[in-house]
C-alpha cells in the first residue's frame, strides 16, 4: 500500500511539474505575443521639411491599419532627422541594425548601391513600377547587396527644377556654379555647369556669398530653407523623379510575423498613392507662392527644353549603364516606356 502511494505521489509530482512548465511557457508566449514590435525610424531631413510629409503619410497609414487589425502589435517610433543620425550615415545605420528604418533619397546611398540612381530616371509612378516588376528587381538588389528590405518609394510624383540667381536663355550652364547632390550631378555637368557638392544646410549661405549661382531641388520645399528669399528664377522644364524610398533592416524585417510584414507592405502601397496625390496638389499651390515671392519663371524655348531633357536623361542613363553593366540594361527596360 505504501509503495502504491509513493508511486502515486511521484506521478502526481511529475504531472504537476509538467503542468507548471506548460503554464509558464504559455504565459511567456502570451506575454511575447502581447508586446508590440517597435521599429526605430529616422528621416534624411529635419522633421519640419516638406519632403518628410510622405513618410508621415506612411506612418499614419500604418497606425490606421494596426488599429483596425492588430491593436498594439506594431509601433514605428520616429527618432527624428539628421539630429538623430547624420543624413549620409542613415542607410549604413539601417544595415548595421542601429536603426530599423529610414526614409531617405537614392542620392544619399548611391555609393552603396549604384543601381538606385536609376530610380530618378523612371517614367512610372511607384505602383506602376511594382506592376512592371521594377520594385521586385530593386528589392532583390537591396536585400542581397545591402541586407536591406526596399519597402516602397514614397513619391513624390513631382520633378526637380533648376533654381538660379542669374538668368539663362538656353540649356547652357557654362560659367555657372550649381549646388548639387549626386542626384543631379550628371545633368549639371552635361549642360556645362560647374557642380558644387554642399549639404542643404549650407545652401543659403552659399547663395548669399555668391559661392553658387543656383541649385537643383524639387518643385516644392525651397521655402522650408528660406532659399526663396535669395532665388530669382526657376527654370522649366522640370526633370527627373523625386524618388524617396523607405528602407528596413532585413533582419528586422524577417523577424516580424508575416501578418505584420503584409500590413507594412500594404501600408506602403497605399501611402505611395496618397503621397503622390498630396505632392502633386502641393506643387500646384506652391508655384503661385514662389511667384508672389518675386521668383520669375524661365520657360525655355521648345528646342532648348528638348536639349535640356535629352542632356539630363542621356547623361543619367549613360552613368547608370557604365557603373552597372550587368543590371543597368534590365533597369532601363523596367523603368522606361
Amino acid at each position: 500500500m505504501r509503495q502504491k502511494l509513493q508511486v502515486y505521489l511521484r506521478t502526481l509530482a511529475i504531472f504537476s511539474m509538467a503542468i507548471c512548465t506548460f503554464l509558464v511557457f504559455l504565459g511567456q508566449a502570451e506575454l511575447a505575443r502581447g508586446e508590440p514590435y517597435v521599429l526605430k525610424a529616422v528621416t534624411a531631413w529635419p522633421k519640419p521639411v516638406t519632403d518628410n510629409k510622405a513618410f508621415f503619410i506612411f506612418l499614419d497609414t500604418v497606425k490606421e491599419k494596426v488599429a483596425a487589425s492588430c491593436p498594439g502589435r506594431l509601433k514605428i517610433k520616429y527618432l527624428g532627422g539628421p539630429e538623430a543620425v547624420k543624413t549620409m550615415e542613415q542607410v549604413h545605420a539601417v544595415q548595421t541594425g542601429l536603426i530599423d528604418m529610414c526614409y531617405t533619397t537614392n542620392a544619399y546611398y548611391v555609393s552603396l548601391l549604384p543601381e538606385v540612381d536609376a530610380l530618378k530616371l523612371s517614367d512610372f509612378m511607384p505602383w506602376e513600377e511594382r506592376d512592371r516588376g521594377a520594385w521586385a528587381y530593386l528589392n532583390d538588389l537591396h536585400e542581397k547587396r545591402l541586407g536591406i528590405h526596399y519597402l516602397g518609394r514614397m513619391g513624390l510624383g513631382i520633378r526637380f527644377h533648376l533654381y538660379l540667381i542669374k538668368a539663362i536663355q538656353k540649356a547652357d550652364l557654362k560659367g555657372l556654379n550649381i549646388r548639387v547632390s549626386p542626384m543631379y550631378l550628371q545633368v549639371v555637368k552635361a549642360l556645362g555647369g560647374n557642380p558644387i557638392v554642399i549639404p542643404p544646410t549650407e545652401v543659403y549661405t552659399a547663395l548669399q556669398r555668391g559661392v553658387v549661382d543656383g541649385y537643383c531641388w524639387p518643385s516644392v520645399g525651397i521655402r522650408d530653407w528660406g532659399w526663396h528669399k535669395l532665388t530669382k528664377y526657376v527654370v522649366e522644364p522640370g526633370f527627373y523623379q523625386v524618388p524617396n524610398p523607405v528602407l528596413v533592416n532585413l533582419k528586422t524585417w524577417r523577424k516580424l510575423p508575416q501578418e505584420l510584414r503584409d500590413l507594412l507592405t500594404e501600408a506602403a502601397k497605399e501611402a505611395e498613392r496618397k503621397a503622390v496625390a498630396y505632392f502633386q496638389d502641393l506643387a500646384r499651390k506652391d508655384r503661385p507662392a514662389l511667384l508672389e515671392a518675386g521668383i520669375k519663371v524661365i520657360d525655355l524655348p521648345p528646342a532648348e527644353k528638348e536639349k535640356f531633357l535629352k542632356a539630363a536623361y542621356g547623361a543619367g542613363w549613360k552613368d547608370v549603364l557604365k557603373k552597372c553593366p550587368k543590371t543597368g540594361p534590365e533597369l532601363k527596360r523596367l523603368l522606361t516606356k
